[in-house]
């Protein structure tokens, strides 16, 4: 009996140092970095081969090499697994420490049954059958007991998505998953039972058996690392592939089930509508973006209110479907088209302002040119008709230039602004030229903004040159002001002039005008741009008794939109 023995150890040492050897050789491979959970889980098996082998004969020794093999393989072919397949289970230390936390707890309970002198050393004190302890072991019997029904559950678990991940992709070998899961399953099964039938089986058949199964195992991991191709597998795309482009992607992506409950976002959709991923997880649709799938789906463009202000989506939806041809949601891709949407404004303005105003000042200037031409009476007026006209050409050519100044101004700022200095500096301009109006600046110079001071300079000066040039009241009287809000700062400028038209006004609200509705000039659509260009939005009100107030809405961080704002606008 002592020559079988020895030869079962023997085999048993060699087939241990193997996997030892081979996991060293697949951890040190630097192109298969992402293999070391299986170089880890090799390396534990290869282990308590070694430690079976030296310990045979041992009870005590035995005992823990048996509570070692119960609770350590199911982990580590689990680990290896999970990391194989890219799954999220052990993404963070947290999970990973929840994970094993069950393993050390019950590994320390059962070493301290192991060597307590109730258990006299056996193999039975670690395992299923343990005899009864005095209390203060009740504790590490118990939790023994959790740990190997844990681990029990970990190796189903662990096999299952094995077989899962090689079924999904056809290019995998289906030998692969079979010789794995043999290397973990078969030590973890034979040594559960192992307890129950020591007494009735010599232990050199145990050995021999235990010998026969890792000399197997050997054989099933040099597969693997040859013709099984475990190098060259790489399923974890299957999973982070979409999980890497969906957070990736600069355009942002919501994924709703069927009653519109959101299910997951990425984080370009997270900070577009100010939510947290966490939070919006499981709430409707329409509570975060402010529309529901009928308003998408029928919808050019939406405009959606976020940190960094109005902006404009195109919203492309399309149903997910899972490999049972069911579609159990939609995914929702957001579009910022808003540079692209005050681009196609600006030339459309432009180009009506072009080829309206400039057409009909130039027909006002040929005209009178005719009639002086003709030596009339009225060649004074006409005279002075011409000159307004050309002062009115030469204003909407500066103008357009200072339109695009502005939008090709970067409105990247490193600090923040002073509003009331900004303020101050363009009514001064209008002060001299206007002497009969009241001007004035109510900002606290305290207030500061991280805003582009040329950009909002523009901005300030159309609205005060639109409120001062078209007020009819005796005693023109303009203000411009600012007040912090809880979310950013609003920026106005209010007269006691007739009132902004409605027609102007709808314009500008709804971005689009035509050849029967479109604003006088490009004072407003400035306006429009400007807020839009520093990430804010505009907004009209009337003022009692008469009289307007514009306002501008900016946000007290700078926009996302702005680190790209100077390359889109020159598009």
């Amino acid at each position: 009996m002592i020559a079988p023995l020895l030869a079962a150890r023997v085999v048993m040492g060699v087939a241990g140092a193997g996997l030892l050897a081979t996991a060293v050789w697949v951890a040190r491979r630097r192109e298969t970095a992402a293999l070391r959970p299986f170089a880890l889980f090799v390396g534990v098996v290869g282990s308590l081969a070694v430690a079976d082998a030296a310990a045979a004969g041992a009870l005590t020794s035995l005992s823990v090499v048996w509570l070692l093999t119960v609770l350590a393989i199911p982990a580590a072919f689990t680990w290896f697994v999970i990391e194989y397949y890219g799954l999220p289970y052990l993404a963070s230390p947290r999970r990973k420490a929840a994970f094993l936390a069950p393993v050390a707890v019950a590994l320390a309970g059962g070493i301290a049954l192991i060597l307590s002198p109730e258990s006299s050393g056996s193999m039975a004190g670690g395992g299923p059958t343990a005899p009864a302890v005095p209390a203060p072991l009740g504790f590490a019997a118990l939790a023994e007991q959790i740990g190997l029904y844990y681990a029990g559950g970990v190796m189903i678990a662990g096999v299952a998505l094995l077989a899962l991940t090689v079924a999904e992709y056809d290019y995998l070998d289906r030998r692969l998953a079979a010789v794995l899961s043999f290397v973990a399953v078969w030590p973890w099964l034979a040594y559960m039972v192992t307890p129950a039938i020591a007494n009735r089986v010599g232990t050199s058949s145990i050995i021999g058996l235990n010998a026969t199964g890792y000399t197997l195992s050997l054989a099933a991991v040099g597969f693997a690392v040859t013709r099984g191709g475990i190098f060259d597998a790489a399923p974890a795309a299957g999973t982070l592939g979409p999980e890497t482009v969906l957070a990736d992607l600069d355009d942002a992506v919501v994924v709703v089930d069927r009653d519109e409950r959101i299910v997951t976002l990425n984080d370009a959709a997270a900070d577009a509508f100010g939510v947290e991923p966490a939070a919006a997880t499981a709430e409707p649709l329409s509570a975060c973006v402010g529309f529901d799938l009928d308003t998408l789906r029928d919808s050019d463009t939406v405009e959606l209110s976020g940190p960094d202000g109005s902006r404009q989506f195109e919203a492309t939806v399309s149903p997910v479907s899972d490999q049972f041809d069911r579609q159990p949601g939609y995914a929702i891709v957001f579009t910022d088209v808003t540079q692209q949407r005050v681009r196609s404004q600006r030339l459309s303005v432009l180009n009506r302002v072009l080829r309206h105003n400039l057409r009909n000042e130039m027909n006002k200037i040929r005209g009178r040119a005719e009639l002086i031409a003709d030596g009339g009476q009225e060649y004074v007026d006409h005279a002075e008709t011409i000159v307004s006209s050309a002062d009115d050409l030469i204003a909407t050519g500066e103008r357009a230039r200072q339109v695009e100044q502005m939008m090709a101004t970067t409105a990247a700022v490193e600090e923040a602004a002073s509003l009331a200095a900004i303020g101050e500096a363009v009514i001064e301009e209008y002060r001299s030229e206007y002497p009969d109006a009241t001007l004035s600046v109510d900002i606290d110079n305290s207030l500061r903004a991280p805003v582009n001071e040329q950009v909002l300079a523009h901005v300030l000066d159309n609205l005060v040159e639109n409120a001062i040039v078209h007020n009819d009241a005796p005693t023109p009287v303009v203000t411009v002001g600012a007040r912090a809000t809880d979310d950013g700062v609003e920026v106005s400028v209010a007269d006691n002039g007739p009132g902004i038209p409605n027609t102007e006004r709808a314009v500008i609200e709804s971005g689009d005008e035509d050849d029967l509705d479109h604003g006088s000039g490009l004072g407003l659509w400035a306006v429009k741009w400007g807020a839009v260009r520093l990430g804010g939005e505009i907004a009209f009100a009337d003022r009692k008794p008469r009289g307007t107030v514009v306002t501008i809405t900016l946000p007290t961080e700078p926009s996302a939109e702005t680190a790209t704002a100077a390359t889109a606008a020159a598009d």
